[in-house]
């Protein structure tokens, strides 16, 4: 296989905008694919090469990130987002129900809990604009993230709810873990950015 070749599979690669991790993955699956193809099968490049392509098809096809979300991205990338995403949200729910067990056990408990929230969103914010590793105008796009926007529709069904058992919506446990639920959520955000790991904020 040339220079050109490899220069040709990464041309192509690059029309999917695919992280940079998984861009070098995928840039090696095709390059063993294609070698092997040229070497079992007796075949040119251009062969191989579209041979290969028609493989990844439906990996590398161009979908909607998120319902929530306007982007698209490779339906490869699609899959491990919503792999990360799954594992964020289920963090979020268990801080959020610690944060729950808190505010019913103990006002002042709760509070140190929140505190210590805070501090590291804070703190992760601090770091991502400090170093630089993230812009603010992905700072504010966070704001609009489809793991936020599905705890604001989470919170917008449940608040009527929260109403009913509690006519104080703020003194109410289902609200402050609604809460708990975002603020976790944003922080985890701000750690994988700092992590420059992949989170659908650019």
């Amino acid at each position: 296989m040339t220079k050109e070749n490899l220069q040709e599979i990464e041309k192509y690669l690059k029309t999917k905008s695919l992280d940079n991790a998984v861009f070098v993955e995928i840039l090696d699956h095709f390059v063993m694919q294609i070698s092997s193809l040229m070497n079992k099968e007796e075949i040119s490049f251009p062969e191989a090469f579209i041979q290969t392509k028609i493989n990844w098809k439906s990996e590398l096809e161009m979908v909607k990130a998120d319902w929530l979300s306007f982007k698209k991205i490779a339906r490869i990338e699609k899959n491990i987002l919503k792999r990360r995403f799954e594992k964020m949200t289920y963090l979020s729910i268990v801080i959020s129900l610690a944060g729950g067990l808190a505010f019913m056990y103990s006002e002042d408990f709760y509070w140190i809990f929140q505190i210590i929230l805070l501090s590291i969103y804070i703190l992760f914010s601090v770091y991502n604009f400090a170093f630089k590793t993230m812009k603010f105008s992905e700072y504010r796009s966070m704001s609009f993230h489809p793991l936020i926007l599905r705890n604001l529709l989470l919170a917008l069904l449940l608040i009527p709810i929260s109403f009913l058992l509690d006519k104080n919506i703020w003194d109410s446990v289902l609200n402050q873990m609604i809460l708990i639920f975002g603020i976790s959520t944003h922080i985890q955000l701000l750690y994988y950015r700092t992590k420059k790991i992949n989170i659908l904020l650019s």
